[in-house]
């Protein structure tokens, strides 16, 4: 639903009554349903309780130095053809779920009201005057480097930007590396290999430092790209900005492995990776069948959340186990299942994601990386060592083969859905940021592209919601149903 009528998320939504005939006309509201939204009734179909709708707008800020600032043409308008097909309304914002399907006894649903992504006909910056600088930080993901290209070939290929540099190895890159300039000569390939051209680190975010560096520079446009941890910075920086008046958009593109960022359908890369895992396990699998009460076991990434095993053991159908952080195991039970699929197929196959069975090492403290994040023990290898000593104990041997892809599956240049995705992203980072926008990250929900607040989108993370484990047959995993609501 595009709702260009809904005067911005700045305030609450108004649907005029032509939108929620249109609605109404097309199948998207229930009968039973009756709207109160500012105040305004649907009319009624039926005689059935009134059911209120609630929708909270996303608000994404601007620059207030740049408000009552003269707009400047889009150099779009100046080479696409039609125009008027090709450009987003300057308060022109999205309902995040059109159809509702919930419990008739409800009484209020929720939803969230965003900016929607794109080209803007009019932009709050004169081309000829942008510095942008790009950052990428965190952990490798695949996808880095297409990001890095689109958002530098869009900047300088469709607005004409003459000024792009690339900051190296994070946040340090700042105030301890030299910057790299960036042109379509440097970034023309870079989408065909993994990792990224301008290096990562974590932490390194010293405040002060970084905005010396970016006063000194005269950078106005800041590209941050990377996690929980990445945006927060991102967005302190765009604060820091406002609190001293500068002209300093700041735009992100969530990074993550883990597919565990709130409200979009999906992280960049992950795809990539878990297509990356399924080779693995089948080679897990092929080692374990081929030797005598052969056990595979493949440890993937996944510290908090297990979407990165749990996708990898669905698609490749082979697996007989599945553990997951969400889900505590018992270790007597896990072998016991273990051994009856020895007995009657002479191989087993597990996957376990790295952040699963924390409850066996209580009091295991290996403090923290350099992002704050703690370290884990090392469920992989503790899994291999309990799988032989179990059947060491009753007098069996085992043939354990562990694999561990980890860093394997990050570092691969992205698959063709994660190029595609890749290109949306970091050109729509750039048409936020054109347009005046900042403190904000570009993503994709219920398929449409939007801006969303980096304070919203760090403030809730997202997890495996495990409805039933099944450890007879094959894998028991389950669909996720999470807070903010994503595909399962």
């Amino acid at each position: 639903l595009f709702c260009s009528e809904l005067g911005g998320c700045a305030q609450p939504v108004s649907i005029t009554g032509s939108i929620m005939n249109e609605i109404v006309l097309k199948g998207l509201w229930r009968s039973e349903d009756k709207a109160v939204i500012n105040g305004e009734k649907s009319p009624e179909r039926k005689k059935t309780a009134p059911k209120e709708i609630k929708i909270t707008p996303m608000i994404v800020r601007r620059l207030e130095c740049l408000r009552t600032a003269v707009d400047y043409p889009s150099p779009l308008l100046f080479r696409t053809w039609p125009c008027n097909k090709n450009f987003v309304g300057i308060n022109e914002t999205l309902i995040d779920v059109i159809n509702i399907n919930s419990d008739p006894t409800g009484r209020v649903h929720e939803h969230r009201q965003w900016i929607r992504a794109g080209p803007r006909k009019a932009i709050k910056f004169e081309v000829k005057k942008v510095c942008a600088a790009i950052v990428t930080c965190g952990g490798l993901c695949p996808g880095l480097n297409n990001v890095i290209r689109e958002i530098t070939t869009t900047l300088i290929r469709t607005y004409n930007v003459e000024h792009v540099y690339g900051i190296q190895y994070g946040y340090k890159g700042f105030y301890s590396h030299q910057w790299r300039k960036l042109d379509l000569s440097v970034v023309r390939d870079i989408h065909k290999t993994g990792g990224t051209i301008l290096g990562t680190s974590r932490g390194g975010f010293d405040l002060n430092r970084i905005m010396d560096a970016i006063l000194e520079k005269g950078v106005n446009q800041l590209y941050v790209v990377g996690g929980d941890g990445t945006h927060r910075g991102g967005n302190v920086i765009s604060q820091e900005a406002t609190r001293r008046g500068l002209a300093l958009t700041v735009a992100g593109v969530p990074k993550t492995i883990d597919n565990d960022v709130a409200f979009i359908d999906r992280s960049f890369g992950f795809d990539s990776a878990v297509e990356e895992a399924v080779k693995t396990i089948g080679c897990a699998l092929t080692e374990a069948q081929n030797v005598e009460d052969g056990i595979g076991i493949v440890k993937l990434m996944g510290r908090e959340c297990g979407f990165v095993a749990m996708h990898a053991t669905l698609a490749a159908n082979d697996v007989d186990i599945c553990l997951l952080p969400e889900v505590e195991f018992d270790v007597d039970l896990l072998m016991g299942h273990v051994a009856k699929l020895l007995e009657t197929r002479g191989h087993c196959l597990i996957v376990v994601a790295e952040g699963a069975g924390q409850e066996h090492f209580a009091g295991v403290d290996l403090g923290t990386d350099a992002s704050g994040n703690k370290k884990l023990p090392d469920v992989g290898h503790f899994l291999k060592d309990t799988t032989k000593s179990w059947f060491a104990a009753r007098n069996k041997t085992v043939q354990v083969r562990y694999m561990d892809p980890s860093y394997q599956i990050r570092s691969v240049p992205a698959s063709a859905t994660d190029s595609i995705y890749c290109s949306a992203l970091g050109s729509n980072a750039v048409h936020g940021a054109m347009a005046g926008f900042t403190g904000f990250s570009c993503g994709q929900i219920n398929s449409r592209y939007v801006y969303i607040p980096i304070e919203d989108m760090c403030a809730t993370g997202i997890k495996v919601q495990v409805r039933a484990l099944l450890l007879c047959g094959r894998a028991g995993v389950c669909a996720r149903e999470t807070g903010p609501v994503r595909g399962s």
